[in-house]
């Protein structure tokens, strides 16, 4: 079974929170999963509609140790001896509650688990010597992963982040779900409104750009997908 022990710098501490904090918009869990390329930390909606996913290489951390022991104590290579786990929302983001200063007030974060009692724990190592611990309850768990393949997609957008953060602050904060229309010579984006019985009543708002306007323009095939805003809204708050 994997162990865990790291330490996440003062000034890095608000990055690993804000990740928590854009999970914490999509699902109620968090899926904790410690591999040697690094630490994951992903979510999904309860529809699993919508997922995310963060990815935080050892450089990350000032130090980052990740062993796999078998019941003996004897190192192993199989990660379906990986641990795996995942712990309720509200109890990690009690954790990062001082956001907004926590860079100010802690020098440095030790994570480690301890798989005996499934326990996470976060020791913050504030000024004046003082240290606050949390041990939150976890329970094992399989891999959290979307399957998919990039490279079978007939259609590929690539754009810089302002060009989407922009084009969803036309859109009221009430807004529920928009569409993408993808045409080879425009892409467009709409509201989506559900059996409106009266079309008059309804701000209808639609934003149209153009293939110059993005670094990668290829258009395979026709497409029009209505998704939800809420989640696209978390991603734009990350990368700004």
């Amino acid at each position: 079974m994997s162990s865990l022990k790291c330490t996440i710098p003062g000034l890095s501490l608000k990055v690993f929170g804000r990740a928590i904090l854009s999970l914490s918009k999509i699902g109620d869990e968090l899926y904790f999963e410690p591999l040697e390329d690094g630490l994951f930390l992903r979510s999904v909606n309860s529809s699993r509609s919508a997922y995310g996913s963060f990815q935080f290489s050892p450089s990350f951390f000032s130090n980052y140790v990740i062993g796999v022991t078998d019941k003996d104590g004897h190192s192993e290579d199989d990660d379906d001896d990986v641990l795996r786990c995942k712990l309720g929302m509200k109890s990690i983001m009690a954790v990062f509650k001082s956001l907004p200063t926590i860079d100010k007030m802690v020098e440095k974060c030790r994570v480690s688990l301890d798989v005996a009692e499934a326990r996470l724990i976060f020791q913050m190592y504030c000024r004046h010597g003082i240290i606050k611990t949390h041990k939150l309850a976890f329970i094992e768990c399989e891999t959290l992963q979307a399957v998919f393949s990039k490279d079978m997609c007939p259609n590929k957008l690539t754009a810089v982040a302002k060009l989407l953060c922009d084009a969803v602050l036309n859109f009221q904060n009430n807004q529920e779900e928009i569409t993408l229309i993808i045409r080879p010579n425009y892409v467009a984006l709409k509201n989506y409104v559900d059996d409106e019985p009266d079309p008059h009543k309804v701000v209808h708002t639609e934003l149209t750009l153009s293939p110059e306007e993005f670094e990668q323009y290829q258009a395979g095939v026709d497409a029009d997908i209505t998704f939800c805003l809420k989640e696209l809204r978390v991603s734009d708050k990350w990368i700004l």
